[in-house]
Formats: C-alpha cells, structure tokens, sequence
C-alpha cells in the first residue's frame, strides 16, 4: 500500500514540477516588472479570468453529458461528474500520447460498467475526439489561410508544421482503426486484446481479456444500430468540451489587454493541442509551456507577462485537475478496491 501511494503522489509531482519549472525559468529570464506595472486589474479583468473559468467548466460539463448519454443515463450525473474528473486527471498524469483514456475503462468499470462495454464506450469517446480534430482542422482553412497558421519564417514555425502532420496523420489512422474496430470488424478488436493477454505479464487476466473481448464485440453491435438521437447529444457534448477549452486562452487574453482576431487565436489553440500528442512528458508538461510562449506570445502586448499569462492557463486547464483528482482519488480507491482487500 506505501509503495503504491508513493507512486502515486510521484506521478502527481512529477509533472507539476516538469511544467512548473519551465515556469519558473521563464520569469526569470523574461519577467518584467515595468510590464507588469501596465497591467491593472479592474473589473473587466475579474469579469474575463471568471468567463475563462466558465469555459473551463463548460469542457467539464461537455464530457459529463457525454458519460451520461454514451451509458444511456444508466450512471447518474454525480458519477459522469467522478468519472469525468477521474479521467482528466488520468490525462493529466499520463504522456498526451497516451491520454486518460486507458483509465477512463477502469474508472466505468468500477461504477459497475461491465469492462468490455466501458471499453466500447471508450473507444466510441477517442472517436468523438479524434473526429473532432480531424473534421475541424479543414473548417479553419476555410476562414484562416494555411500562412497565417503555419509561417515558416523560423526553424519553430517550420517544426510546428512537421509536427502538426505527423500528429494529424496519426489521428486519422486512429479514426479509421476506430471506425473499422466499432462498426465493421469488432472481432479484429477482440483479437488484439487476446494476444495483448497470452503475454507472460498479463497472462493471468487471459480468462477475463477474453470475456472482456466478447463483451466488446457485442457491445460494438449495439453502437452500430443506434439511431442518430443517440449520437447527437455525444457529439455536440464533444464540440462543445474543445471548444470551451481553447477559448479558455481567448478569455485570459480578454482580460488584460485587447484581442483583435479570436478565431486567429483559437485556431492557433487548435495547433498546439494537435502537436502536443507527440509530447512524451504527462499531461504534456514543458512541453505545452514552452510551444504556447513560442506559438502564441506575439499576441501578447507585453513580452514581460507571457510566463504569469501561461501560469494562470495552466492552473485553469492542467493544474487543477491535478488538485481535485489528488483529493477525490484517496477515496475512489479506498471505495472501489477496499472491500475486495478485506473479503
């Protein structure tokens, strides 16, 4: 059990101290203390960093619509709630690359979601979210030119633009496997978990991969026959969650000084989350940090402030599912694992 909450709390600090550092590095090589001074905080700033936070709870809200119709309300909105939170701290421990996603199946699970079932469900949200960057990347070229996003003035911007491919390829591979896998050949699926569980290290949950992989086969049949008032409520709940969360920027933008082209800056938002999937730190620590001060600081008037701007973005979007999920996860475990130690 020590070992195990020592993991634990290590693999909350590890990334606090990843992204926290390349904070601190920033304000003591750019802070300026003669910008800061051009900044009052008025009313209007209050008002904006509270829009900022709303957003924040609008991608919150998004997904724990998405939990409740994706079980088709058979978990209540306080368990989407935990389970969302649950999730997003997941994300905020793991690599981008990796996602909260894996753990989203045993958080479902755990609200006495049968494993092959919450794995369908997971897989159907990896699809929402992969068809979301996917279709909306092709809707912002209608409206922002290709230069404006990807200038290649600079060996950044020119590595921005590899990324962003590289990134962009992977996400459609993975749209295609997820829509092969769910709605033509779950059985593909169920043969990967099967091999993944004759492996020597996971062979001894081979009996239950195996009822987890029919369970999923059957689970993808019932997904392709819903009708489209099932998947509607899931698809805008996923607009609505990435959305909110790169306005958040917008509005912490808002607050302390006058933003000329949103749509700009949300497409830009846009980029950096798309390369930041191949950042192989937990919750993309660093590497965030250092992508929004190259990528997004020339919207930011006063070159001092861009560190204090990205530390009160990441408390609103990374940070604070790190102090809410060290708080509520004590209690899940206790709850979920503890009356299977004592039986």
């Amino acid at each position: 059990m020590e070992k195990s909450q020592s993991f634990s709390i290590w693999k909350i600090l590890l990334p606090t101290f990843i992204g926290m550092g390349v904070i601190v590095y920033m304000l003591t090589r750019e802070f300026n203390f003669a910008d800061l001074k051009q900044i009052s905080v008025t009313g209007h700033t209050v008002f904006w960093i509270f829009i900022a936070f709303c957003f924040m709870l609008g991608r919150d809200t998004g997904f724990t619509i998405r939990y409740r119709y994706l079980t088709e309300k058979q978990l209540s909105w306080k368990q989407c709630i935990k389970v969302t939170l649950l999730a997003e701290f997941g994300t905020a421990i793991t690599p981008s690359s990796v996602g909260g996603s894996s753990m989203a199946v045993l958080f479902l699970s755990k609200e006495n979601i049968p494993v092959g079932r919450s794995t369908a469900m997971v897989f159907v949200t990896l699809l929402l979210d992969e068809m979301f960057f996917v279709a909306t990347f092709p809707i912002l070229l209608l409206f922002i030119p290709f230069h404006t996003l990807f200038s290649e003035n600079t060996a950044f911007e020119s590595g921005v633009l590899v990324l962003f491919i590289v990134a962009y390829v992977i996400k459609m591979l993975l749209c295609t496997i997820l829509i092969i896998g769910l709605f033509f050949k779950p059985q593909v699926i169920r043969w990967l978990i099967i091999k993944l569980f004759r492996l020597p290290f996971f062979r001894r949950w081979h009996k239950s991969a195996v009822k987890a992989g029919d369970d999923l086969v059957i689970s993808a049949r019932e997904i392709r026959g819903k009708a489209f008032s099932y998947w509607f409520p899931l698809i805008t709940a996923t607009i609505l969650s990435w959305c909110s969360r790169y306005l958040v920027v917008n509005a912490i933008f808002m607050a302390f000084f006058q933003v000329h082209d949103n749509l700009l800056i949300f497409a830009r938002q846009f980029i950096m989350w798309i390369v930041m999937v191949v950042s192989p730190t937990p919750g993309g620590s660093g590497f965030s940090e250092f992508i929004f001060k190259q990528y997004l600081s020339e919207f930011i008037p006063l070159a001092g402030v861009v560190p204090l701007i990205i530390l009160l973005w990441r408390l609103l979007t990374y940070y604070n599912y790190l102090f809410v999920g060290a708080l509520i996860i004590p209690r899940w475990v206790k709850r979920s694992f503890g009356r299977k130690e004592e039986s």
